[in-house]
């Protein structure tokens, strides 16, 4: 009965605050009037699988109200690791998995020193070996639509998937352009490392998340399946150059790698 009477009065003023246990449906351990909550993690950088990261991959924790999160506290093997963010916004906070970090739920504290309940989604920590030395461009269903040449000297080749699906860095290597073409649409260029060669990415649904000069590991994402562009219907027109394609190189056809990467043959259909 106290209770109740405690919430008439707060009702009048201002409204009756719910308990942090009431109001945390979705996240972990969020709490009501500016608290910080934490609903999950995924990998960004350096990932071996959404939610599984190695020491130094780039993660992002997403919430309500981590603005002004000062720490991301990862699970060690001694105890808690935490770490400064990288970047915050309302919604979501970036960090870099600390190299004695293990597979746990991670969790945010904010500049007042208040504490988020730990991650729904656990992150799993592999050892750096366990990266990816080449991934398959498209992270989702996919067919292959049009091959290398003919008679229009298509100079790579077209593999369909639905608008949206995450495409990847097939190697790693460095960004060289990321423009938009009237033919091409929304494209991103990368030098691989340690090899003369440059896969480029065309049709992209919008600019590519990375930005020229940055470097990427195998399975970052390069952007996502889009029809920008001369494109009839939503697909990837995947390059792969001997050599800069815009400074004398020659494209070869990319069809034997993304048979290697994928570790089975492109399904095949007519073209729409």
């Amino acid at each position: 009965m106290f209770q109740n009477r405690i919430c008439i009065v707060a009702i009048a003023l201002a409204g009756c605050l719910l308990p942090a246990s009431a109001s945390a449906a979705g996240y972990g351990g969020l709490g009501a009037q500016g608290k910080v909550g934490v609903a999950d993690v995924v990998c960004l950088k350096r990932c071996v699988a959404v939610r599984k990261a190695t020491p130094g991959s780039l993660v992002k924790v997403r919430g309500v109200g981590l603005a002004e999160v000062s720490k991301v506290v990862f699970r060690g093997a001694g105890g808690s690791i935490a770490v400064d963010p990288r970047r915050s916004t309302e919604r979501a906070v970036t960090a870099l998995v600390p190299a004695d970090a293990r597979a746990g739920r991670p969790f945010v504290i904010d500049s007042a020193g208040r504490r988020s309940g730990r991650s729904r989604s656990k992150l799993f920590i592999v050892p750096r070996s366990a990266l990816p030395t080449a991934v398959y461009p498209v992270r989702g269903p996919h067919q292959l639509w049009d091959g290398f040449g003919g008679a229009r000297n298509h100079q790579g080749v077209d593999l369909g998937a639905s608008c949206g699906t995450r495409l990847v860095a097939a190697l790693p290597g460095k960004v060289s352009l990321r423009r938009f073409h009237a033919r091409a649409g929304h494209y991103v260029a990368l030098d691989l490392e340690g090899s003369n060669a440059e896969i480029i990415y065309m049709h992209l649904r919008s600019a590519s998340p990375l930005r020229v000069g940055q470097t990427v590991e195998a399975g970052d994402t390069v952007g996502f399946v889009g029809a920008t562009g001369n494109a009839r219907g939503c697909h990837l027109h995947f390059e792969y150059w001997i050599g800069q394609a815009w400074r004398g190189g020659e494209a070869v056809d990319p069809l034997p790698y993304l048979r290697e990467w994928e570790g089975k043959p492109a399904k095949r259909r007519a073209r729409r």
